[in-house]
């Protein structure tokens, strides 16, 4: 349940709480808060029956930049109580059980975090998707983006290639990113951007090829890499 002013919008779509969350700062104001009987009643009259989020959340962990995650992926099933900071390690999270032990890390950057879709769909349903579910298609705007993307691939299982919001102008040739974004940055396989009339008119990433970027038939399925806005908890 959104709200923006003094009216409620009951959204029927299945989203998870940080999803919702962000849809209604999309596109209202926020989930709706209750904070008295009659706005109590008022929402429950708008929901007509149904279940729904609303803007309360309880959780004892939280990520480091605020931002909203209600993932969770322990290695032990008491969900890391007995540890001190958690840790990104091999797709799963840690908890150091001694403040001296030392793990790997992977960082951040930027407002906005990867998701690894292991989902096959063409090119224009990733593009729905990742617009639907998330904030859009991968865009990788200079080099410590491509190392940011790097990290993520290391430290999933999924194969790929992976579809990215690289696309080709079937007319003049060039290649852009989804929303018209020029492309700055090259990280292209042999360092040579395909040219029509052999290319393909989509562009993944490869990541049992170096990360490199290549070009591919639009209609193949393959899995394929969201970028989420980060939306932080106030």
């Amino acid at each position: 349940m959104c709200y923006k002013g003094n009216n409620y919008t009951l959204v029927n779509r299945k989203r998870n709480w940080c999803q919702a969350l962000q849809h209604c700062r999309s596109y209202f104001t926020d989930l709706v808060s209750i904070s008295n009987d009659t706005e109590n009643t008022e929402v429950i009259e708008k929901g007509n029956g149904t279940s729904f989020w609303i803007g309360l959340l309880h959780d004892t962990w939280e990520w480091e930049d605020k931002s909203c995650s209600t993932f969770r992926k322990w290695d032990n099933p008491s969900g890391g109580n007995r540890g001190y900071t958690t840790f990104r390690w091999d797709s799963m999270y840690k908890t150091s059980g001694e403040k001296g032990i030392e793990y790997h890390f992977l960082c951040s950057k930027g407002d906005v975090r990867i998701k690894v879709i292991n989902e096959t769909l063409t090119w224009e349903e990733a593009f729905d998707y990742c617009k639907e579910y998330h904030t859009g298609l991968l865009w990788i705007e200079d080099d410590k983006d491509q190392e940011a993307v790097n990290q993520w691939l290391h430290n999933t299982d999924v194969r790929g290639p992976f579809w990215i919001g690289l696309r080709q102008s079937q007319v003049f040739g060039f290649w852009f990113w989804t929303s018209d974004r020029p492309v700055t940055y090259s990280n292209w396989r042999n360092d040579t951007v395909p040219e029509m009339p052999l290319s393909n008119h989509c562009g993944v990433i490869n990541k049992m090829e170096d990360n490199k970027w290549s070009d591919e038939n639009c209609l193949v399925p393959l899995p394929f890499l969201c970028e989420e806005e980060i939306f932080i908890m106030n």
